[in-house]
């Protein structure tokens, strides 16, 4: 359903951090792919096996799970083989590899490293969160404490008026008759069956949510209140009294209906006055029950209230009940989810005065006790419970307890990380791949044509694997992650496929060079910009990208790489460009992804139109490409324009395409022509009164160079068409600017100014690396 995955970022997070520290490859793999396992793990080393937590997920309703966990888990041995190995080992999925020496068997020793994790969300806030945390609630505390010393000022002065109020409390018993119910109807399909204490037993169909109507006839008359006894049974889950799997349950709404038993047409809605009961989870008072509000709820979860009967009283605003016999509808709605409906409970009524049923049975007690023998703990319950209904105590505490809904919560920042499966299930080779059938047991293994494993144990696990990977005696991985630099860098990977060094990759171009660099890179302590440096400094990334007309014929492709390459950016740099030139640019690093302006109706195009794209505000529209949010089946259009992966497999390198539609997207979506207005006014507000100088001046700032006699000719042209375009046309000019008009400077002028912008902003040169 291409849900979202609001703390996959935390992993993003880890990349930029490890790679802007300078983490050295070898660590950079180890804690992608088990940093669970390393002995003290950190939680940055958790956050990064985030890495095996982008494959595709399916939870729609139906599917088998199981399927899909293989699916998962097959995409990481599939992954792990491409990035670090360069081999393209999903082919030994169904079969013995056709080229490679790769068997099938071999191709589920791997599968076994990752068969035995689980998916695990972890707490993983940053250092500035948890730092502003801790500062906001040192606040709160403070403000707080304040707050409650006031309530306790007060105690003793509330302590004298008490006695008046106990003298005027009802302490008659209360008689409660059990209602005994007619008919059950359950709005998910769940039954009932009656127990020999009045209560009714649910079972069979447990849905999310429900509606439970149990009908009553009684000749009961004046019913002053209702009781609801939520009571434990064996048969529910951590024996009840709720059917989620903690016990619980959440009873949004208590509803009563009333009519006559001899005209059902008199019905009417029995109205709640007041209600209490013997415990409540905070957050879900009782009274939340008669609110109106199907989403609040009075509810009883606690650690140590599982299995332990409950019970709320709710009284009613007037008598209830007819001389000839009464026929009541209790409504009892469950709209929480997650199962948090009733298991068992029972229903009864009573007709005691209504100071009587509004006392708690607890309170009761108390008061039956002698004031000189009550212990502290009664007096202190007794007083709370008296200070309800005193005005003063009732704003004090409402001070309190308004504050305390302000109360700072915890960072709620995840990681995804990978963890070991307790009770992991045993892997066999998958006849033909399908998942169904299964061949013979194998244990995790790596391909017999490179260097063994190490295990630490009997049986190697992920960071065994992960060590082996990076082991100076496995000639792969430094070729493959020094190729991909070369790639990065020069437009083309000495290995020219980089996702394939096996037979039927493209052999490299240069082997020596290869070899060099594989082995420079672990005497350099596997240090990533030691050997970007190393290749940046090197006379051959120094030449220029002038195309010498001798070498078209002999190497078209620039293989030997007798120049510098042209190559346009990807396409995150590219918008990044424009931000950076118009001064939009927000350089921020780090944190959750945005969603900048999207164009109309793309977000409608996904996922049965229930995708949503809440568009970033301020500085935040303009944060660098790599923080843009991905949506897979609406993923970002500008980003696919210019070749960006599609993110449902992994990719080792990317496609370079030029084509019309990049032009068009350039000119016309909102990005960039926000960019070529910022800019256009930049140019303005920064030189102030020469328009050649500020063709000259956007030129620069574009291309990083002065324009030749003719480019800056060709620049004027176009800037004097425009304005004299503009001059003629203010309704075009006033669309092109929009609101922007600096001071002192016609609205022609700043539209030209814009467009020039945008022209510039179009040339091949602006996203081409010369």
């Amino acid at each position: 359903k291409d849900g979202v995955r609001p703390h996959a970022w935390r992993y993003r997070q880890w990349v930029i951090e490890a790679l802007n520290r300078d983490l050295p490859y070898d660590q950079f793999v180890i804690e992608q792919l088990a940093g669970d396992l390393l002995p003290g793990a950190t939680i940055e080393q958790l956050a990064a096996t985030g890495f095996h937590r982008n494959t595709l997920t399916n939870r729609e309703g139906g599917v088998d799970a199981e399927q899909y966990r293989v699916e998962q888990v097959v995409d990481r041995v599939n992954t792990t083989c491409s990035t670090f190995l360069g081999l393209t080992m999903a082919c030994a999925q169904c079969h013995n590899h056709k080229y490679d020496p790769l068997t099938q068997r071999e191709y589920y020793g791997l599968f076994a490293f990752f068969n035995t994790s689980i998916e695990k969300d972890i707490p993983a806030p940053l250092a500035p969160e948890v730092e502003a945390y801790k500062q906001s609630l040192a606040r709160y505390e403070k403000e707080h404490e304040a707050l409650t010393k006031t309530v306790d000022a007060y105690k003793p002065e509330l302590a004298a008026k008490q006695p008046d109020w106990e003298k005027q409390q009802d302490l008659s018993d209360v008689a409660w008759k059990t209602l005994e119910p007619a008919g059950f109807l359950s709005e998910g399909g769940a039954t009932f069956a009656k127990q020999p204490d009045g209560s009714l037993l649910i079972s069979g169909n447990s849905t999310p949510k429900d509606r439970y109507t149990i009908v009553v006839t009684t000749d009961i008359n004046g019913i002053t209140a209702f009781r609801l006894d939520a009571l434990p049974d064996q048969s529910l889950p951590k024996s009840g009294p709720g059917r989620s799997e903690a016990g619980n349950f959440v009873l949004s709404e208590f509803k009563v209906q009333a009519a006559q038993l001899t005209d059902q047409n008199t019905t009417q809605p029995v109205k709640i006055k007041t209600t209490w009961a013997d415990f409540a989870q905070e957050g879900f008072p009782v009274a939340n029950a008669t609110d109106g509000k199907n989403d609040t709820g009075w509810s009883i979860a606690e650690v140590d209230t599982a299995g332990k009967p409950h019970m709320a009283v709710f009284i009613v605003e007037r008598e209830v009940g007819y001389p000839a016999g009464t026929i009541l509808t209790l409504n009892l709605e469950q709209q929480s989810g997650k199962q948090h409906t009733l298991g068992r409970f029972r229903l009864s009524a009573t007709t005691a005065k209504e100071s009587a049923a509004s006392l708690p049975d607890e309170m009761r007690r108390i008061l039956l006790v002698a004031e000189e023998r009550r212990t502290d703990t009664d007096k202190a319950a007794l007083l709370d419970y008296f200070g309800a209904f005193d005005p003063k105590m009732r704003e004090l505490r409402a001070a309190v307890e308004g504050h305390r809904k302000g109360q700072p919560q915890p960072p709620a920042t995840l990681a995804q990380t990978l963890a070991m499966n307790p009770d992991p299930p045993k892997t066999h080779v998958h006849i033909r791949g399908d998942f169904l059938r299964k061949g013979e047991e194998v244990q995790p293994h790596t391909p017999a044509v490179l260097p063994p494993v190490k295990p630490r144990g009997p049986i190697p696990d992920r960071l065994d694997l992960a060590r082996w990977l990076v082991d100076p005696s496995n000639p792969l991985a430094a070729r493959v992650a020094v190729n991909r630099m070369w790639d990065h860098l020069f437009g083309r990977g000495i290995v020219l496929s980089s996702e394939d060094f096996g037979t039927r990759g493209e052999p490299p171009s240069h082997p020596e060079l290869l070899d060099w660099l594989a082995t420079e890179f672990p005497a350099r302590g596997w240090s990533m910009k030691e050997m970007i440096r190393l290749m940046v400094e090197s006379a051959t990334y120094c030449q220029s990208s002038f195309v010498r007309p001798e070498l078209q014929d002999r190497d078209p492709n620039n293989v030997l790489v007798a120049r510098q390459s042209r190559i346009r950016v990807e396409a995150e740099v590219t918008r990044d460009l424009c931000l950076a030139a118009s001064g939009l640019l927000n350089p921020a690093v780090g944190g959750p992804s945005v969603r900048p302006q999207l164009p109309a109706g793309i977000a409608e195009l996904g996922y049965a139109g229930q995708i949503k794209w809440p568009e970033s505000k301020g500085e935040d529209r303009h944060r660098r490409g790599i923080y843009i949010f991905f949506q897979r089946t609406v993923p970002y259009p500008m980003l696919m324009t210019f070749d960006c992966p599609d993110s449902n497999v992994s990719c080792a390198r990317r496609a370079r395409s030029n084509t019309p539609l990049q032009a068009l997207t350039l000119l016309n979506d909102p990005v960039f022509f926000e960019c070529a207005q910022a800019l256009g006014r930049r140019a303005i507000a920064e030189v102030p009164t020469d328009n050649a100088e500020r063709a000259r001046y956007v030129f620069r700032l574009c291309l990083g160079r002065e324009p030749s006699a003719n480019e800056l000719e060709s620049l004027n042209r176009l800037w004097a068409q425009q304005l004299e375009t503009f001059g003629t046309d203010l309704d075009a000019a006033k669309q092109v600017a929009t609101t922007y008009q600096p001071e002192g400077t016609p609205v022609p002028e700043v539209a030209a100014s814009i467009v020039l912008a945008r022209a510039v902003m179009n040339l091949d040169e602006f996203v081409t690396r010369e």
